[in-house]
Order: structure tokens, then C-alpha cells, then sequence
């Protein structure tokens, strides 16, 4: 048997937040900024967001001091308000060069929003795994966010 390579992956996190709130985090850039980084030690120097079907998001991201190390342009081919976001990512820097298909869905559960990613069409397992992680992050950071949001 073997083991074909890790070309996607799936995350959930449940935030104790409505569906609403979670979707705001994705489609509008004053709260996209406060959780895209996928390193705490990173900076973000450009974030826009064009908030409907066929718009998307370009952020400009990297290690202090600058931030400017990487790009990550997306282009919004699903845009069902408040239930499903499917993007395409393009994320290029430092010889690196890689493109995604981003799915989240939002479904409501008693006390918030669960939340399903999905992530295919990687180059490879290794680009599969950075994603991941930093993915992980950025769910995390929607947490926080949504938590400071909250006070």
C-alpha cells in the first residue's frame, strides 16, 4: 500500500459566535487584518478586500520589520453571504509560488458557529503542511479576535 501525498486538508473550530460575526471576519478587511497573519511574529502591510462573488482580498504579509516578504491574492468564486465562501489563492514570495482552493462553510450550532474549511489543489505535502499550520493559526486568530471583539 502506499500513501498518495497530502494534496489538501480539512480544519474546524466552533466560535461561540453567530454566523454573522464569523463571516464579517473574512469579508471585511478591518477584521481580515487582525487574524491573516499565519506567524505572531509577522506583520501585515497591505490588506484590501472587495467583498462580493468575483471580488477577493490582496494582502502583502512577512517577518518584521517590513512585512513584505510575501503576497496572497484571492479571487471569490463562491460568495453566499453568511454560509459559504469558496476562494482562489494565489500566494507568492521568497521563490515560492502557490496556488489553492479555499472552502468555508458557516453553520450555525446551539451557542455559535461551526466552521468547515477545506483546502485543495496544493503543489505537494510540504506546501500542504505550511498551510495547514498556518491556517491553524488564522483559526486561531479569528478566535482571539472574535473574543476581543466580544469585550
Amino acid at each position: 500500500m502506499t500513501n498518495a501525498p497530502l494534496l489538501s486538508f480539512d480544519l474546524d473550530r466552533t466560535y461561540p459566535a453567530p454566523p454573522e460575526r464569523v463571516w464579517a471576519a473574512f469579508t471585511r478587511a478591518d477584521l481580515l487584518e487582525r487574524w491573516v497573519l499565519p506567524d505572531p511574529e509577522w506583520r501585515l502591510a497591505k490588506c484590501e478586500v472587495d467583498a462580493r462573488e468575483g471580488g477577493g482580498y490582496r494582502l502583502r504579509f512577512g517577518p518584521r520589520p517590513d512585512g513584505d516578504a510575501y503576497s496572497e491574492v484571492a479571487t471569490f468564486a463562491v460568495f453566499e453571504p453568511v454560509e459559504r465562501l469558496v476562494f482562489d489563492v494565489l500566494t507568492e514570495g521568497e521563490g515560492t509560488s502557490e496556488r489553492s482552493r479555499c472552502t468555508v462553510l458557516l453553520l450555525p450550532v446551539e451557542g455559535g458557529t461551526r466552521l468547515e474549511l477545506t483546502v485543495e489543489g496544493l503543489s505537494g505535502p510540504q506546501a500542504a503542511e505550511h498551510l495547514r499550520t498556518g491556517w491553524q493559526w488564522c483559526l486561531e486568530g479569528i478566535a482571539a479576535q472574535l473574543d476581543a471583539a466580544a469585550l
